[in-house]
């Protein structure tokens, strides 16, 4: 399908859900918005590719693989669409699933070495490329066969169209499909609902001014927004685009782990909870700011309707925090506590609804109420697998940066690690390097003693393991290790 098509000759969704053809057209959901606004105005930008390969080992079929790949595409329609506006509103285009471009590469007749490089570079040009949400749908692929038994699969969403809970939907349901159409069984069914359900829902939420009570919270909560983070100037890199980026991976001892985990259920909380108090702490340290905020994604997918459904769902919340130096450590995870269970019964607004209504002073190339991340992945894994084979997945590189720093943690490899993504232009490699170092001694030390004053914590020494981008191991599964973060990642 078109772009060009006009308006008049589309179908337009009725509110109803029903199932919608190719050609039709329905009004995207807040949050899809939002991501529109940006890929408009900053086209060149690959910030919001989700970007993943998946590592196959064992007998696959890639005309088998190809049908189940279109089959998932056709359930949800989300990863079918493009978008365009007309008379200054945005609609979502369905297309046909044959128009998702799936490339193939042989690379069998190649040396080793050869392979992986041509591997590497299929998935970094890739992950790269920027989405034109007006001309193509939000998902490409590559299927890459690297040898008898082993298969690269390379697909490409954008966020407008996938979040982090959409993968393990996207790769059980690819799985199913593939074994439904090798064995000639009828698989699962689709889900009983659609992310366009969910657009229409949340839209008639705001109508009908459910969320006013949400709002009147963060009015309050944000009355006074914190200043722009002063990152320090070392190691910055103002020629590069503002939306470009970098990332390292950070491996850190498994046993702080469980001194964490263990000193947040003292606290009766959660590890993502003492996490986030310590990385306010490191940012004050780092920047010397006694008043900043920190992102954090939501889910967002606060009815099971939606728990089957590939889509964007993530909602952004803001948690804003003041340094008192007299503070416990204890005292300050407990506080934490409450912020965060508080965001939770409130999560529902909008992110781009509550900007709309805060209207917060905005900087050139900064993002409103808050320029860093913290983000702690508790996605599931998929489970299924193709056919008699194994599969590994996960998140390519894109070399943009949605945010000044994104703390990621996550597991990697069967182990908590870090995925640490900053932008040059505002913040250095190392000092994005060196705020992760401060955080996990920071966390040490504050395990070791919560009743010791904020003002008064100091870092603990923790050994930990740096790699950054390009730094590879040997064979497929170090170029796998090399090209990628982990599946988690994807928010």
């Amino acid at each position: 399908m078109s772009t060009s098509t006009s308006t008049n000759t589309m179908t337009v969704y009725d509110e109803r859900a029903r199932a919608l053809g190719a050609g039709s057209a329905w009004r995207p959901s807040l949050g899809q918005e939002r991501h529109w606004a940006y890929q408009a105005r900053f086209p060149e930008s690959a910030a919001f590719n989700v970007p993943i390969a998946v590592l196959l080992r064992g007998p696959v079929d890639l005309d088998t693989l190809e049908r189940a790949l279109r089959a998932v595409v056709t359930r949800h329609e989300s990863l079918r669409a493009s978008f365009g506006e007309s008379a200054g509103r945005l609609s979502a285009l369905l297309h046909d699933p044959g128009d998702i471009p799936v490339l193939r590469h042989d690379l069998r007749p190649l040396p080793e070495a050869e392979r992986l490089r041509r591997l590497r570079e299929i998935g970094t040009v890739e992950a790269a490329r920027p989405f034109e949400l007006r001309a193509e749908p939000t998902t490409r692929a590559h299927l890459v066969r690297l040898a008898a038994e082993e298969t690269v699969v390379v697909v490409n969403f954008h966020h407008i169209a996938f979040d982090g809970w959409s993968s393990p939907v996207f790769f059980e349901d690819l799985a199913d499909r593939y074994d439904a159409l090798s064995s000639g069984s009828s698989g699962r069914p689709a889900p009983a609902h659609r992310y366009v359900d969910f657009a229409v829902w949340q839209r008639r939420r705001i109508a009908r001014g459910l969320h006013e009570a949400q709002l009147d919270y963060w009015r309050e909560l944000l009355a006074d927004p914190a200043p722009p983070l002063p990152w320090p100037q070392d190691g910055r890199e103002p020629e590069t685009p503002w939306w470009a980026g970098d990332m390292a991976w950070l491996g850190l001892p498994q046993s702080l782990v469980q001194d964490a985990q263990q000193a947040a259920r003292a606290c009766g909380t959660s590890f993502f909870v003492l996490g986030l108090a310590v990385y306010q702490l490191a940012l004050r340290r780092l920047t010397g700011c006694d008043r900043l905020a920190v992102g954090t994604p939501f889910a967002g997918r606060t009815d099971p309707r939606w728990a089957e459904v590939v889509g964007f769902f993530v909602n952004t919340l803001v948690m804003p925090y003041t340094f008192r130096p007299e503070v416990p450590v204890g005292r300050l995870v407990e506080d934490t506590h409450r912020l965060v269970m508080a965001a939770h019964e409130n999560q529902d607004l909008p992110y781009g609804v509550l900007l709309d209504q805060l209207a917060p002073p905005v900087e050139p190339e900064r993002t409103p109420c808050f320029q860093t991340m913290f983000i702690l992945q508790n996605t599931p894994s998929p489970t299924r697998i193709f056919g008699s084979g194994t599969l590994a997945t996960n998140k390519l590189v894109t070399g943009s940066a949605r945010y000044d720093v994104t703390f990621s943690l996550g597991r990697r490899h069967g182990e908590l690690a870090l995925e640490l993504e900053n932008r040059p232009r505002l913040v250095g490699q190392e000092t994005a390097i060196e705020l992760a170092r401060t955080f996990f001694g920071l966390l040490a030390a504050a395990t070791a003693d919560l009743t010791t004053p904020v003002g008064a914590l100091e870092p603990a020494p923790v050994p930990l393991s740096v790699r950054r981008r390009g730094e590879l191991e040997p064979g497929v599964d170090g170029l796998f290790r090399g090209m990628i973060g982990d599946w988690r990642a994807p928010v």
